[in-house]
C-alpha cells in the first residue's frame, strides 16, 4: 500500500513537472523573442519535459531506466549553458581563466555522471569502485548544483538595475531547482542512497517555478545583457567553490570513517565534520590568507592585477568617510595601506614654518619616530624624482636609488617596506611609510602607477586641509582684532571721560558737588574698566612680544646662557625643579625670543604638574642641532588635541586663558629657525622640545 501510494505521490508529481515545462515550452515557441536566447530556452525546456517523461515512464511501464539518467545529464547541460549565454559567454576562447575552469568542471563531472549511471553495467567496475558509486554519483550532481549556483549569484550581483528587472525571476526559479538537487543528491552522497520521499517531491518543485520561468519569457527583449565579473565577486565565487569542494571532500571521508569506525564510527564522523567547519571559519577569517588568496586570483585569472574601479571606490570610501574618531591623517594612512594590504604606516606631513616633515599619525611603527629635515637626502630624493622606495629593493641595491643616504632607522626596521610621497602640484605635501603587507608581493608597474595616483588625491586632501586650517586660523584673528578693536573703543570712551573730569577740575576743583561728582564718576569709571579686562581675559603672566623683524638692535646672547639664566629664575618659584645643562654652546640667538618661550613653557608645565609635580629643563646637542626640552608629569593631552587644538589661535584649554600662547611660543621658535614639537600622552605628562639649528662653523665648547 505504501509502494503504491509512493508510485501515485511520484506520478502526479512528474506529470505535474511535464504539463508544465511543456506549457512553458509552448509559450517559448509562440513568443515573438528571437535570437539564440530564444531557442536555447526551448532547448531546456524540450530536456526537462522529456526529463519528466522517462521519470513517469520508468515508474509506469518500468522502460527507460539507463536513458533518465542521460536525459537528466542533458538537461543540467542546458540550463547550465543558458547560463554561461546570459552571462555573455558565448565562446570558450573568449572567456576569462576561471570560465574556462568551470566549463572543464561540468564537462568531467557530466561525463563521470554519464559513464557511472549509464555505462557502468556495460562495462563492469571492480568491486572496491562499485561501492561508493552512489557517493560519487551524488559528489558529482552536488559539484554541478553548485556550479550552477556560483553562476547563478554572478549573473544577478554583477547585472545592471536594468536587465536584473528581466532576470531576476528566471534567477528564483532556476536557483530553486538547483537548491532542491544540492540538497536532495547531498543526502544521497552521505548515506549512499536518494531520499525515496525527496524525489517523488522533485516534480512539484520543478512545475512550481514555471509561473517565475514565464514572468521572465515575457522580459526576455532584454536579455541582451552584458556581465561584468569584477575580482570580488571572483574571490567570493572561488572560496566558495573551494569550500564546496573541500567539505564534499570530508564528508566522503567522514562517511568512510563512519563504517570502518565500529562502534565510535558516528562519533568520529561527527568530529571530523566538527573540525571541518572550525577550519574552514579559521582559514577565511585570517586577513592574510584573504591577502594571499587575493594577490593568487589576481596573478592567475585577470590581465590586470587590480580592479581600479573597486580600488578607486574603496579608496574615495576610506578617506571621505565621517565614522569613527579617526582623522584624515589616519584616513590616508589606511586607504593607501589597504591598496597593498597593509595595515602598519605613518604619515609625516610638511610644516613650512619648521623646515621639516613632522610625523603626523603612526600606526604600528612605535612610538615618538624622528622628524625629517627639507634638507635631509629623503625628502631632497622623494621631492625631485617623485619616485616610490621599495626598502626591500635599497637594501639590496641602493645604486637604484641613486645611492640615496636614507635615514638608519628606516633601513634597520624589517617591517618597514615601502615610502611613498604624496605630490600636488610638484610639491612634495607629505610622505608616507608603509609597513610589511600581510601576504609577500612583488611591485610592478601596476602598483607605483596606483599607488602614485591615490598619492596625489591624498595630496590634494592635505593641501586642502591646509588651506582650511589657516582660513579658519585667519578668521578667528580677525574676530579676535574686531573684539579687541571695540574693547580699545569702550576705554577710549573712558579716557576722554576722565580726561574731561581733569580739565574741569582746574577751574571747579574746589566746589564741593564737582568733587562728589568726580568721585562718582572715578568709580564708574572704575567699574567699567574692570569689566573691560575681565571680558580680555588677562593672563596671569603676559607673553612677552617678539621683537619687530626691522628692530636693528635686537639682543644678542650665547644660547647656553639663557638657558642657564631662565632656569636660575624658575628654580626660585619652584625649588625642586630639575636641570640638566651639560653643555655651553657659543651659539648666539635672541634673548628676548628664547627667554619668552622657555619662560612660557616653563610656566605651563609648572601649572600642569602642580606643586607636588616634577619639572625637567634639559638641553642637548646632536648633529647640527640644539634640542631644549621642558618635561612635566601632569595630566598630559591627546594627539587630536595636539594636532587640531594645541597651536591654533584662541583655542585654549584653561579657564584664564584666551589661546594665544602656545600659538605664540611657536611662532618666537619659528622665527628663530627653528621648530616645536610635541610628545604627549594622557595620563603620562608632556614633552616640549625646542629644536634650533646650530649654524655651521659654531661648535659646542
Amino acid at each position: 500500500m505504501a509502494d503504491n501510494l509512493f508510485i501515485n505521490i511520484q506520478l502526479l508529481s512528474y506529470l505535474a513537472c511535464f504539463g508544465a515545462f511543456l506549457f512553458l515550452a509552448v509559450l517559448v515557441g509562440l513568443s515573438r523573442t528571437g535570437g539564440s536566447y530564444k531557442y536555447l530556452l526551448l532547448a531546456c525546456c524540450a530536456a526537462t519535459v522529456a526529463w519528466a517523461g522517462i521519470v513517469v515512464g520508468v515508474q509506469w511501464v518500468g522502460a527507460f531506466p539507463r536513458v533518465l539518467a542521460a536525459t537528466e545529464i542533458i538537461r543540467n547541460l542546458l540550463w547550465l549553458t543558458m547560463l554561461a549565454m546570459l552571462m555573455g559567454l558565448r565562446r570558450i576562447e573568449d572567456s576569462g581563466p576561471i570560465a574556462r575552469l568551470a566549463v572543464v568542471i561540468v564537462v568531467c563531472v557530466s561525463l563521470v555522471l554519464l559513464y557511472a549511471e549509464s555505462f557502468s553495467g556495460i562495462l563492469p567496475l571492480p568491486p572496491s569502485v562499485a561501492g561508493v558509486l552512489p557517493t560519487v554519483i551524488g559528489g558529482g550532481h552536488v559539484l554541478l548544483a553548485v556550479i550552477g549556483l556560483l553562476a547563478l549569484e554572478n549573473l544577478y550581483r554583477n547585472s545592471s538595475m536594468k536587465f536584473r528587472w528581466a532576470i531576476k525571476y528566471f534567477c528564483f526559479g532556476l536557483g530553486t531547482i538547483l537548491i532542491y538537487d544540492f540538497f536532495l543528491y547531498a543526502d544521497g552522497a552521505l548515506f549512499g542512497r536518494l531520499d525515496q520521499e525527496f524525489f517523488n517531491s522533485r516534480g512539484f518543485v520543478n512545475a512550481i517555478i514555471v509561473p517565475l520561468l514565464a514572468i521572465s519569457v515575457s522580459r526576455a527583449t532584454l536579455w541582451d545583457i552584458d556581465i561584468h565579473i569584477s575580482r570580488t565577486a571572483v574571490f567570493h565565487t572561488t572560496a566558495l567553490m573551494g569550500s564546496g569542494v573541500y567539505l564534499i571532500g570530508m564528508a566522503g571521508i567522514g562517511f568512510y570513517v563512519r563504517e570502518i569506525g565500529g562502534e565510535w564510527g558516528r562519533v568520529l564522523q561527527n568530529l571530523l565534520l566538527a573540525s571541518t567547519v572550525l577550519v574552514l571559519f579559521i582559514i577565511f577569517s585570517s586577513a592574510a590568507m584573504r591577502a594571499k588568496f587575493k594577490v593568487w586570483i589576481s596573478k592567475h585569472f585577470f590581465s590586470y592585477k587590480y580592479d581600479y574601479r573597486e580600488e578607486w571606490l574603496r579608496f574615495i570610501r576610506t578617506i571621505t568617510s565621517t565614522e569613527g574618531p579617526a582623522g584624515l591623517h589616519e584616513r590616508i594612512v589606511r586607504s593607501v595601506g589597504d591598496i597593498v594590504d597593509c595595515s602598519a604606516g605613518g604619515l609625516w606631513i610638511l610644516r613650512d614654518g619648521d623646515n621639516a616633515f613632522l610625523p603626523s599619525v603612526t600606526m604600528q611603527l612605535g612610538d615618538r619616530l624622528p622628524a625629517q629635515s627639507v634638507d635631509s637626502p629623503l625628502v631632497r630624493f622623494l621631492s625631485e624624482t617623485h619616485w616610490i622606495v621599495d626598502l626591500e629593493e635599497y637594501r639590496r641595491d641602493p645604486s637604484r636609488y641613486r645611492d640615496t643616504e636614507i635615514p638608519a632607522w628606516l633601513v634597520e626596521a624589517r617591517a618597514v617596506w615601502l615610502i611613498v610621497p604624496l605630490i600636488y602640484r610638484d610639491t612634495m605635501q607629505a610622505f608616507l611609510v608603509l609597513g610589511s603587507p600581510r601576504a609577500s608581493r612583488e611591485l610592478g608597474w601596476e602598483d607605483y602607477d596606483l599607488l602614485r595616483t591615490v598619492g596625489n588625491q591624498a595630496a590634494s586632501y592635505l593641501a586642502e586641509e591646509q588651506a582650511m586650517n589657516e582660513l579658519s586660523d585667519a578668521r578667528r584673528l580677525d574676530d579676535f582684532n574686531r573684539r579687541s578693536a571695540f574693547i580699545i573703543h569702550d576705554i577710549k570712551n573712558v579716557v576722554s571721560q576722565m580726561s574731561l573730569m581733569v580739565q574741569n577740575a582746574e577751574k571747579f576743583g574746589d566746589n564741593p558737588e564737582f568733587q562728589k561728582d568726580m568721585i562718582a564718576t572715578v568709580g564708574n569709571s572704575v567699574a567699567r574698566m574692570t569689566d573691560l579686562l575681565a571680558r580680555f581675559k588677562t593672563v596671569q603672566q603676559p607673553i612677552a612680544e617678539a621683537a619687530p623683524e626691522n628692530d636693528p638692535t635686537p639682543e644678542m646672547a650665547p644660547l647656553a646662557n639663557i638657558v642657564h639664566d631662565v632656569a636660575a629664575n624658575w628654580c626660585k618659584q619652584k625649588s625642586d625643579m630639575l636641570v640638566d645643562i651639560p653643555d655651553s654652546i657659543d651659539h648666539l640667538v635672541d634673548r628676548s625670543r628664547l627667554t619668552s618661550v622657555l619662560d612660557h613653557l616653563l610656566q605651563n608645565a609648572i601649572e600642569a604638574a602642580g606643586t607636588d609635580g616634577v619639572v625637567s629643563l634639559r638641553q642637548r646637542v646632536h648633529g647640527r642641532e640644539v634640542f631644549i626640552e621642558v618635561e612635566d608629569d601632569g595630566p598630559g593631552m591627546d594627539s587630536s588635541y595636539i594636532e587640531d587644538g594645541l597651536f591654533r589661535p584662541l583655542d585654549s584649554q584653561k579657564s584664564s586663558g584666551y589661546g594665544l600662547g602656545a600659538y605664540q611660543t611657536r611662532q618666537l621658535v619659528r622665527e628663530m629657525g627653528g621648530r616645536l614639537e610635541v610628545n604627549s600622552e594622557v595620563g603620562q605628562g608632556t614633552v616640549m622640545r625646542v629644536v634650533l639649528p646650530v649654524k655651521e662653523g659654531l661648535g659646542v665648547a
